[in-house]
């Protein structure tokens, strides 16, 4: 994520709801900016002080967010707002609201040059046969330091719009399919089959008429954005401005205008109908920055976090480009009623570009509860038993609602009973989700002991046991993580690290140590001030975890005991990549008896691993792979040349299907369902394909490589 605050659509600026009408604007601001410097000062966790250091970060924030893709603003502008460079402090605690208003003002100014400029540059074609290119990351481009240098970078990206949207129309005209990225099992194609595929395209003649309506398409789209931008209310402004402060704090403390905490509920009640990709902004592209379990996008498996969307189509009608659209107006279009169909243009992150077509619905819940199979290594002649959690759920709505906890530990007792020799618990890709099933998974391995503390800013630690006595597994356990564990998978996987109960396996977690509260300010208005309500929410970061070794999962994250290579391991994500995240630290650590376990010790264990990795060529083939996309991703600069810019896309689908097509099953793996279908809460069809996946995935194969290092020497509890 390079360091950047994603705006995410539940916090994005122009989902600012409108105020009472007549409600005084000037002292609505005062009030609310005195409340949220008030939490912020005397109850944020980190306990920074809002003072001159505070304003001028907040000032270098402000001044990114307001042209976050240096798309508008030149550096004439950045020296009229440089004079609050140090007074934002002031301003925040005293409820002036000058720098927003003149950040909005300049900004209107140069909107209105810039659409001049769009309209000449559109009004004639295109040479894309010209070898030229443009740098798409804002970071490594400068501020334009005068019009003529903002023009010139409008005419590339105007150009580079438009050759996006000539290669679709392209592709549309010639009834092209784009390959297929559903993640769905590849047969090893024959030699004939190969050779045809590796033969060059055929690139069709250029098409002056497909010029200039896909430059028509584009002046529609960025019209559209001029329109927007300049319509933009002060509490537009207003948003944005309290969002570049509160990041100061750490990027989970934010504040919610009115509407985004309507959408931020409605979001939580999973009864919103869309595809469940939370969208944010980065450097004027609308960006994917979570994926909700158990939504279309999820089940479908195309769409990732970092995948950029360029274009969204309803149904069979043309597709919009959103390049420098709000968030809140892509979610719009990518939102919709349940069964319509939602066609996205996406960039991924290795640079293809290709279209998904998504049925829109709800959350189905069933999706991401917990779900088990026996896996049969016909090479070890062992069996062994797999759980996998895609999040921490649990129904506080309803007295004996389901749980992670308790699901979890009925799918244990289901493959225990099946005499398997080890268990995976797979909690790869798990964001979180409730504490207290976070502390009675832990549980479910260990006799008892403290599992996490969890500490404010004014309090001492306070720590969280698992007091029953219980345990559901007493075998080999191995536990598998990687760079999107977060939060309360985190603090399981470092309770049975730390208690040496089971082998932690996978890439570095996410690193989220911090525990948010949401704050109602309308609540805490005073009975005089009720005129000036919605004033919205603010999210505010008021406790850490750390491990009953003293040590936080904040920044670090856990760092598995065997590293295996990862499928996401190019993309740059975690706290330690996100600005202003919270430092790592440590508190006291507690009194606690480890699992004995003789046998082979860690160093053992790992030299096996390692060994077998050297000699597993899907392994590598991830390892290598993964290698690719690292340096792919470093390269931000795109051709603007129409035979340039199809052949290197091109060549990514090609290794992209390339590697696709070497994720075949293991024929000494079976996936085996762990209970009959009729008790099956996940559609048959669905588990049979899931069940093939397990097959299919390295990590998992290793697993009960491990798994059986470890059962040649029984683990045991000597209390």
């Amino acid at each position: 994520m390079k360091g950047k605050l994603f705006l995410i659509l539940l916090l994005s600026l122009l989902l600012s709801g409108a105020l009472q009408p007549g409600s005084p604007l000037p002292e609505r601001e005062k009030v609310l900016s005195k409340m949220i410097a008030n939490w912020l000062a005397n109850w944020h966790y980190s306990g920074r002080k809002i003072d001159d250091d505070f304003s001028a970060k907040s000032f270098a924030q402000f001044t990114k967010y307001l042209d976050n893709g240096k798309n508008f603003l030149i550096q004439a502008d950045l020296e009229a707002l440089k004079p609050y460079t140090h007074k934002i402090d002031d301003g925040l605690l005293g409820g002036d609201f000058a720098i927003p208003r003149l950040g909005r003002e300049l900004l209107r100014q140069r909107v209105l040059q810039v659409q001049g400029f769009a309209r000449e540059i559109l009004s004639r074609p295109f040479d894309f046969s010209l070898d030229d290119s443009i740098e798409l990351d804002a970071d490594k481009r400068e501020t334009s330091r005068d019009l003529d240098q903002l023009r010139s970078w409008w005419g590339k990206w105007l150009k580079y719009l438009t050759l996006t949207q000539y290669i679709n129309l392209q592709k549309a005209a010639l009834k092209d399919v784009p390959p297929r990225m559903d993640g769905a099992p590849a047969e090893r194609a024959s030699g004939k089959k190969e050779k045809e595929q590796d033969a060059p395209p055929v690139v069709p003649a250029f098409s002056p008429e497909l010029e200039a309506k896909a430059r028509q398409t584009v002046g529609k789209s960025v019209e559209r954005l001029f329109g927007r931008l300049l319509k933009e209310r002060s509490e537009e402004m207003q948003s944005l401005y309290f969002n570049s402060l509160t990041s100061i704090f750490d990027p989970h403390s934010q504040y919610f205008p009115p509407r985004a905490k309507e959408d931020f509920d409605i979001e939580m009640s999973g009864t919103l109908e869309g595809i469940g990709a939370l969208l944010g902004e980065d450097d004027g592209f609308i960006k994917i920055f979570d994926v909700i379990a158990g939504s279309p996008a999820w089940i479908q498996g195309i769409l990732k976090v970092e995948d950029i969307i360029l274009k969204v189509g309803q149904g069979d009608e043309e597709p919009v480009d959103i390049v420098g659209m709000s968030v809140a107006d892509a979610a719009r279009l990518v939102r919709g009623k349940k069964g319509s169909m939602v066609r996205l243009t996406v960039r991924k992150p290795d640079g293809r570009i290709l279209q998904v077509a998504l049925v829109r619905n709800v959350v189905e819940l069933k999706e991401t509860y917990a779900r088990s199979a026996l896996l049969a290594n016909d090479q070890l002649k062992r069996s062994f038993g797999y759980v996998y959690l895609p999040k921490f759920y649990h129904d506080f709505n309803h007295s004996g609602g389901r749980n992670a906890a308790a699901d979890v530990k009925k799918e244990i007792r289901k493959l225990a009973a099946r005499g398997v020799e080890g268990m995976i618990l797979d909690l790869r890709g798990n964001g979180g989700g409730a504490l207290d099933d976070a502390v009675k998974m832990s549980g479910l391995f260990i006799e008892k002991g403290p599992v996490v503390q969890v500490k404010d800013r004014h309090s001492a630690p306070q720590v969280y046991e698992d007091r029953d006595g219980e345990i559901s597994w007493d075998g080999p356990l191995v536990v598998l993580v990687n760079s999107f564990s977060a939060s309360a998978s985190e603090i399981v996987a470092a309770a049975l690290q730390d208690y040496r109960r089971a082998l932690i396996v996978g890439d570095q977690t996410f690193g989220k140590g911090t525990v948010q509260v949401m704050l109602d300010l309308d609540r805490f208005l005073a009975p005089d001030l009720g005129h000036l309500r919605p004033l919205g929410a603010l999210t505010l970061t008021v406790q850490k975890y750390y491990r009953i070794t003293g040590g936080s999962t904040q920044y670090q994250g856990v760092v598995p005991d065997v590293r295996l290579p990862d499928v996401y391991a190019y993309l740059e994500t975690g706290e330690k990549t996100q600005e202003h995240s919270l430092p790592w630290d440590t508190v006291a650590s507690l009194s606690f008896a480890t699992w004995k376990k003789p046998g082979p010790g860690l160093s053992e264990i790992q030299t096996r691993s390692q060994q077998r990795l050297a000699a597993n060529p899907r392994l590598r083939i991830v390892a290598e792979n993964v290698a690719r996309l690292k340096k792919q991703r470093q390269k931000t600069v795109a051709t603007l040349n129409i035979e340039h810019f199809m052949a290197e896309q091109e060549s990514l689908h090609r290794q992209a299907e390339a590697y696709r097509r070497e994720q075949v099953a293991y024929p000494h793996l079976r996936a085996l369902a762990s209970d009959e279908p009729a008790a099956a809460a996940v559609d048959e069809g669905k588990r049979r394909e899931w069940l093939e996946d397990l097959r299919r995935d390295p990590v998992i194969e290793e697993a009960t490589r491990i798994l059986d290092d470890l059962r040649a020497a029984p683990p045991r509890n000597d209390g």
